[in-house]
């Protein structure tokens, strides 16, 4: 089945805007470019590939796409075995990223779905709350909140 088709599937009956939707679908896992942009060495760089692929198979089971977390799974334990402290940070961060974007298109319908998901994902990851943030993820952070003051002063 085609994009445009399983979107009007989707969204047909609903105030989604299908162009909207289209665009969460079609955008491409970031972080990882955002690393190349900003000369990130190559451990981070992994670090920001592996934050991509949970970002991605995150998608495809919030949209229906995988009926199971399985992908998602597989890429977080591959994730924390490279370096717990820094998958726990990222993947918070990304799933956080996640929500802003699902309450950006108003897809409320996907946020239960979406909070069920981040506390299986984030149990795979053992928990380092007590360990002081990596700076990659403060980097990005500060990234993302600059972009973000950013585009609501041009709207």
């Amino acid at each position: 089945m085609k994009l445009d088709e399983w979107v009007a599937i989707h969204v047909g009956n609903s105030a989604l805007d299908p162009a909207s939707v289209r665009g969460f679908l079609q955008t491409a896992p970031q972080y990882h470019a955002w690393g190349l942009t900003h000369q990130i060495e190559p451990t981070g760089l992994t670090q920001l590939a592996a934050a991509d692929l949970v970002t991605y198979y995150l998608r495809m089971y919030l949209i229906g796409r995988h009926k199971t977390l399985r992908a998602c799974f597989r890429e977080t334990q591959a994730f924390a075995r490279q370096d717990s402290q820094v998958a726990h940070y990222l993947l918070i961060f990304s799933l956080d990223q996640m929500r802003q974007a699902l309450l950006g298109l108003e897809w409320y319908e996907l946020l239960p779905r979406l909070v069920g998901a981040q506390e299986r994902i984030l149990a795979l990851v053992p928990s380092v709350d007590s360990l002081p943030q990596p700076g990659l993820v403060d980097v990005l952070i500060e990234y993302y909140e600059l972009s973000s003051r950013n585009h609501e002063k041009e709207v």
